[in-house]
């Protein structure tokens, strides 16, 4: 047991770590942006304001669904692992789509009234609120790729995720050196999002193949009805600050 447990946890563990040299990537490429220094400071400030519910939130999410996932990991149980599945990602549009809704149209003025005041300017509130934009716009993705993970380390398999981490270091870093001239700071926080989502389908993929068909059309239909809520809740959001 010991050892099934490590052959689980090593590929789990690196594959954690995998994610902070994505973060030391997108510093990197932050050094060609013409104030550098501003774009990283940008980058931190706003990952901090758009950690704060993800963090709490995911906490929440994840933490309850790692043994009832575990639970069900035998291939007689896969019809009821397949509906905890779904009820995780929805869970996830639930509580992150909204959010992300609602802090990107009050980006800016969460950026002021969190941080601008001293040597903090109005030019660096707006920098940090069009990076947190781009964050906020991910949530979603982030959580929902953490949620398919656990799947797959309750079906025992720390492999599959190691190596699309793998993958999405390079990935990562080309989209990086592609997005960081035309779109600067926000540019780099995109080519993340854009890790996730990609994580996020081909870890759909390969558990549709392995659990025998997931019903991914009808998952799909409350997850685009959350988004098109959110959108309009946004855009109320954004209505009522101007």
């Amino acid at each position: 047991e010991v050892q099934e447990v490590i052959k689980i946890m090593g590929p789990a563990t690196f594959s954690s770590g995998m994610m902070q040299i994505n973060v030391w990537t997108d510093l990197f490429f932050a050094s060609f942006i013409p104030n550098a220094a501003a774009a990283v400071s940008a980058m931190g400030y706003a990952s901090l304001l758009v950690l704060t519910p993800l963090g709490i939130l995911s906490n929440a999410i994840l933490v309850p669904f790692l043994p009832i996932f575990s639970k069900l990991a035998a291939p007689e149980n896969w019809p009821e692992l397949k509906i905890k599945i779904r009820q995780g990602l929805v869970m996830s549009a639930v509580t992150m789509l909204p959010v992300s809704a609602l802090m990107i149209a009050l980006a800016v003025p969460i950026s002021r009234v969190v941080y601008e005041r001293y040597a903090f300017k109005t030019e660096d509130a707006y920098l940090t609120a069009a990076v947190m934009i781009a964050y906020a716009s991910g949530m979603f993705f982030y959580l929902g790729r953490d949620v398919l993970v656990r799947v797959f380390y309750a079906l025992e398999d720390g492999d599959t995720p190691f190596r699309i981490s793998v993958v999405n270091i390079f990935l990562n870093a080309l989209l990086d050196f592609l997005w960081v001239k035309p779109f600067g700071a926000p540019g780099l926080v995109m080519a993340t999002v854009g890790v996730n989502l990609i994580s996020m389908v081909v870890m759909l993929w390969i558990l549709n193949r392995r659990l025998n068909r997931l019903p991914l059309l009808e998952w799909f239909a409350p997850i685009a009805g959350l988004a098109i809520g959110s959108f309009i809740s946004g855009g109320v959001a954004w209505g009522v600050l101007q």
